[in-house]
């Protein structure tokens, strides 16, 4: 599920700002099934302490994406700071079907794209979904230890 849903996102940007695809024609829906496909993915797996983490950043990135109309928003202050301030007239224009130019003063802005790293821009609940993830495969190489480490004991 969350292999699909990152296949889906990274296609639909690169479809978009390569002009191959309407990001108002399909970006939103195909960023709503990438939503779907990791809800439930993490409904799932949620008996990983790890994936708590990964739970609220999601949430927080769902809550930025419905309150912009499907789209997630990014500064343009952010983007300039991590060197990709050309895709701001592509976003002011248009979005490129997953991101949306943040406005000056819109209330959820900050749990947008708006911290900047070398050539790409994230935001607060990517930051959580990162360290869920290494939280979540800390927790899982722990557990196959403990079988493995059983197995023996179990053998012995």
């Amino acid at each position: 599920m969350f292999v699909a849903a990152a296949l889906i996102e990274g296609g639909v940007r690169r479809l978009a700002l390569a002009g191959r695809l309407d990001p108002e024609t399909w970006g939103r829906g195909l960023e709503l099934l990438a939503l779907c496909l990791l809800a439930f993915g993490l409904a799932r797996n949620l008996t990983l302490r790890g994936l708590w983490p990964v739970a609220l950043g999601f949430a927080l990135n769902t809550l930025a994406i419905l309150a912009y109309g499907g789209q997630m928003p990014v500064t343009a202050e952010a983007l300039r700071a991590a060197g990709i301030g050309r895709a701001i007239p592509v976003l002011a224009r248009r979005g490129d079907g997953l991101h949306v130019l943040a406005r000056p003063g819109d209330p959820l802005r900050w749990i947008g794209d708006t911290l900047p790293l070398r050539y790409q821009v994230i935001s607060v609940g990517d930051l959580l979904i990162a360290v869920g993830i290494a939280w979540a495969t800390y927790e899982l190489g722990r557990q196959g230890q403990r079988r493995r480490m059983g197995a023996v004991n179990d053998d012995g």
